[in-house]
């Protein structure tokens, strides 16, 4: 599966130069990795249970991005496995190159009218971790889902980091 396109686009959105290019190096990166084709792996599937469980939320999943869309690794709940990378709060979290924390998906300006936060799932918790492939690039996220609006605490947030250091781990593992 070629994960490449010419221009490179985020979420179906042309770039300038110099993003098109940074976009380019972390599909490449995503590309390296052979996830995107590999299929349900225990690996990765022991992640996301651990992390449903431990969170007590209606969804867990580690998310691969690529250029028009999100592919869902390991997913625990009812998640649809490939959406659109515009709706995508993973694409988000990865663009921010930070963890991305939201309580409650109805006061986000950038969420609250989102297809998966007016309808079917109607997630209105979300807290992803951005993680790494190979070269550093920021391919996808570790994340937790929640049909009610909900905080992390301290601890609850480095015991997600926890979980998206071991799914990074797994996702090098296999490049």
């Amino acid at each position: 599966m070629a994960l490449l396109t010419a221009p490179a686009r985020a979420g179906n959105r042309r770039l300038p130069r110099p993003l098109r290019e940074a976009e380019l190096q972390r599909l490449r990166s995503l590309d390296r990795t052979g996830l995107m084709e590999s299929g349900d792996e225990e690996r990765f599937d022991r992640l996301t249970r651990r992390a449903r469980a431990l969170f007590g939320v209606s969804a867990a999943s580690i998310s691969l991005v690529a250029d028009d869309h999100q592919y869902l690794k390991s997913v625990m709940g009812s998640l649809t496995r490939v959406i659109p990378r515009d709706a995508s709060f993973c694409s988000v979290a990865i663009e921010g190159e930070t963890d991305l924390i939201v309580t409650d998906t109805l006061e986000h300006p950038r969420f609250r009218s989102n297809a998966f936060v007016v309808q079917a799932p109607f997630i209105r918790f979300y807290a992803g971790v951005p993680l790494r492939g190979p070269g550093g690039w920021f391919i996808g996220s570790m994340c937790i889902l929640d049909t009610a609006p909900r905080t992390l605490s301290t601890l609850d947030l480095r015991l997600l980091r926890n979980l998206a250091v071991e799914a990074e781990l797994e996702i090098n593992a296999a490049s």
